[in-house]
């Protein structure tokens, strides 16, 4: 019973990240691409989120992250500096550490996009009615919960 039921969930969520990719992401990366190529936008979204939560990454933690070589991460971040979007600075505590973090113009551009999924998301939901969008208020708690959980689990192992 309980293989059945994950077998629906792990369908169902493929299914979903399938129709995010085709009305979120898709429409975004059309928006940023003449700007910005989608593996340093997915850079810049790592380090914006680490700055809110008041961290600092260094260039092995943010390969890391992002599951790339730093070889390959040098080239991006070489980029992203090109177009002033971020910063690179030694770590003052261990001058071997390269530290990156966005620039205000970089930082400008991810709050711009921000908005523009935002929009994105508000277009797609705003036929939904109250009830609606009080069960997909709940689904999205309940979705982040989970993935919480994904997470502790992965930082364990």
């Amino acid at each position: 019973m309980k293989d059945k039921k994950i077998d629906e969930v792990a369908a169902g969520m493929s299914e979903l990240l399938s129709v995010l990719d085709r009305i979120l992401i898709r429409p975004l990366e059309l928006e940023t691409r003449p700007v910005i190529s989608p593996l340093p936008y997915f850079a810049m979204r790592i380090l914006a989120d680490k700055e809110a939560s008041g961290e600092s990454v260094t260039m092995s933690e943010l390969a890391r992250e992002m599951q790339i070589a730093k070889s390959q991460l040098t080239v991006i971040v070489d980029k992203l500096i090109a177009k002033r979007f971020v910063v690179r600075e030694d770590d003052p505590s261990d001058r071997r550490t390269t530290r990156i973090r966005l620039s205000d113009q970089g930082r400008s551009f991810m709050d711009q996009n921000g908005k523009i999924a935002i929009n994105i998301i508000k277009n797609f939901i705003s036929d939904l009615s109250g009830d609606e969008l009080g069960e997909l208020s709940d689904a999205i708690d309940m979705f982040n919960k989970v993935i919480d959980k994904f997470h502790q689990q992965q930082n364990l192992n």
